[in-house]
């Protein structure tokens, strides 16, 4: 699947409007977004915060709607647990679904819209059923991602979550530590106010909601950040490593590890990786002399050059990434095992985003 990008309320609500518009034109069934203008954010009966409802066919069907502008590899997982804890009907509104995107959702009982007219609703009854594929993608252009979530501000965002204390900091020691330009700070900060995202009261800046700023987060480091890191693949010279003494290898400052081999040293050995991300900043032939590596496209070891902060101190594991990068790798491989293990790492270290 394609990725996803995380949207701010406008684009949101100008989606859901494109896909109602869209799937009254191939069905001539009414279709509008509710609580969308100036309500973002409605809850369900669950709590899930959903991006507004849609009111669908002639009895008027309600839709709870998820709005994204692309897929991510973790959506079928995210949807899956969301329809899962609402009870309610969630539809995935994004620009577009191809067959093959189509097929694999309906594959995971998720409903869809998107501004080509491709949709697939349902009742659990069977008394409402839409499916409509095969539709082009519009060449409509879509919304920029907002610069909160663009590389300088996934940076510093990385920072403001993984360290608590440093959402009351001065401008100069955020920009000292996330390695950003000062004057971005201060824009960032406005932005992130902006989206609703965050508060300032007496001196004192606050989250308006924590777990939603960790989805935005995650979802731009998977879009924005991790696709542009200069990336290798190889496997183990000896295949016995993977199993009995990767954890032993002598990494020096300049590696971590990350996704599944970070969460096994994070979780005091819970998770036994199938799949290796290495985080460094030595040199290509350093990376295999000392780990005894093997290019290979196809190899289960990934090595990554990672964001100019991710290897600093204030890591509670010293050879594996912080928790919180851990935990955005963890989601991104869309694998069951992986979500569940993510949920362990928030537990554990970063339930101060809940």
């Amino acid at each position: 699947m394609n990725t996803w990008t995380q949207m701010n309320t406008a684009d949101e609500e100008q989606l859901l409007l494109l896909a109602c518009r869209a799937f009254e034109t191939r069905t001539k069934l009414n279709a509008h977004p509710v609580g969308a203008g100036g309500q973002p954010g409605r809850r369900g009966t669950s709590g899930y915060r959903a991006d507004g409802y849609l009111q669908i066919g002639p009895k008027g069907l309600l839709f709870l709607a998820e709005a994204k502008s692309r897929l991510l590899p973790d959506t079928v997982g995210r949807l899956r647990t969301i329809n899962q804890q609402t009870g309610e009907p969630v539809v995935l509104v994004v620009p577009y679904v191809n067959d093959r995107q189509g097929e694999k959702l309906r594959e995971q009982g998720i409903q869809y819209l998107d501004t080509a007219g491709n949709a697939y609703l349902c009742q659990a009854d069977g008394s409402f059923l839409v499916l409509v594929e095969g539709q082009r993608e519009p060449l409509a252009e879509q919304p920029a991602q907002h610069r909160v979530f663009q590389p300088a501000g996934v940076q510093l965002l990385y920072h403001l979550l993984g360290e608590p204390t440093l959402l009351q900091a001065s401008y100069r020691a955020m920009a000292e530590q996330a390695q950003v330009a000062l004057g971005s700070v201060s824009i960032l900060l406005r932005g992130l106010q902006q989206l609703a995202l965050l508060r300032e009261e007496s001196g004192t800046r606050r989250w308006t909601d924590p777990a939603q700023v960790l989805r935005r987060w995650v979802d731009a480091y998977g879009e924005v950040v991790r696709p542009k890191l200069p990336a290798q693949r190889y496997r183990w010279l000896e295949p016995g490593v993977a199993r009995q003494s990767w954890q032993g290898l002598e990494l020096g400052a300049e590696m971590a590890w990350g996704g599944e081999p970070a969460a096994h040293l994070l979780l005091d050995g819970y998770l036994l990786p199938e799949y290796f991300t290495l985080y460094s900043t030595a040199t290509r032939g350093d990376v295999m002399r000392r780990l005894r590596l093997v290019p290979d496209p196809t190899g289960p070891v990934e090595v990554l050059r990672p964001m100019a902060t991710t290897l600093g101190p204030a890591r509670p594991q010293p050879q594996a990434v912080h928790p919180l990068l851990a935990y955005a790798d963890l989601l991104l491989t869309a694998d069951p095992r992986n979500r569940e293990v993510a949920q362990m790492l928030h537990e554990h270290y970063l339930s101060h985003l809940a």
